[in-house]
């Protein structure tokens, strides 16, 4: 009688145990693959893509701002580093849309970081090196970061964009430089039927940017062009002159 109680009292852990379900991912060998490829630049470092699945059967528990207990698709996150294609200066991978499992992973967004290789060759008092992004999003989920805004994209999608470096004194801090890739902010783009993705950033390394914090409250940046023009911006880092349509100067 006391092994049969024994047996019983086990059998609820046993019930729980088996409802622990395998969450890898397991993509089918002959799937579908969205190829991601970048062309390089030489002083520029490529980071490795940050890929979000999402399953709607494998759903996470969240604690709603009432207390009450919710759900949301589950989410795995993935790191997929670029591969060098021979011969060339493009890096790429692919990432397969179906992430298989029990689960049922969906693909929901990619995202890479690229940023210089080298802040030093700026300056050697340059302390902090932030990188750029650029957010791919496949599903109906808002994208990892900014806003929510995105440009829809319909089929092979080829992105070729102006970049150039941006040296700021961030105040305080012992008024250290930091160094950034700029150009194009928050570059977000929702796909659909899409194969293939090639990004080329065009670096102008030469025509670099520095911005000066205001001395006094209320005052703007002072930024100073590659060609000497200083502008007072009063809503640095967010306003339109930020965008930097300058690049044409270097034709002049």
């Amino acid at each position: 009688m006391i092994n049969i109680i024994k047996i019983f009292c086990l059998l609820p852990l046993l019930a729980l145990s088996s409802c622990t379900v395998n969450q890898k991912l397991t993509p089918p060998q002959d799937g579908k693959r969205v190829k991601v490829a970048v062309v390089k630049p030489a002083d520029v470092d490529i980071l490795p893509m940050k890929v979000i699945y999402r399953s709607e059967r494998c759903r996470d528990k969240i604690l709603t701002s009432t207390g009450a207990i919710s759900s949301r698709d589950g989410y795995h996150l993935l790191t997929v580093p670029f591969k060098p294609e021979a011969g060339s200066n493009v890096v790429s991978n692919a990432v397969a849309f179906d992430g298989g499992g029990w689960c049922g992973w969906k693909l929901s967004n990619i995202r890479f970081q690229f940023k210089f290789h080298d802040m030093t060759a700026f300056g050697q008092d340059i302390k902090k090196n932030i990188p750029n992004d650029i957010v791919f999003v496949f599903d109906k989920n808002s994208p990892p970061r900014g806003n929510g805004h995105y440009e829809d994209i319909y089929g092979p999608l080829v992105i070729v964009k102006n970049y150039f470096p941006l040296i700021r004194k961030k105040p305080g801090d012992n008024d250290i430089l930091v160094l950034s890739i700029q150009g194009q902010p928050m570059l977000t783009y929702r796909l659909h039927d899409t194969p293939t993705i090639k990004f080329e950033p065009v670096v102008h390394s030469d025509l670099v940017v520095f911005a000066q914090p205001p001395k006094e409250k209320g005052e703007g940046y002072v930024l100073t062009y590659p060609n000497g023009e200083k502008i007072i911006d009063h809503s640095f880092p967010y306003s339109k002159n930020t965008n930097y349509a300058f690049v044409k100067q270097k034709e002049n």
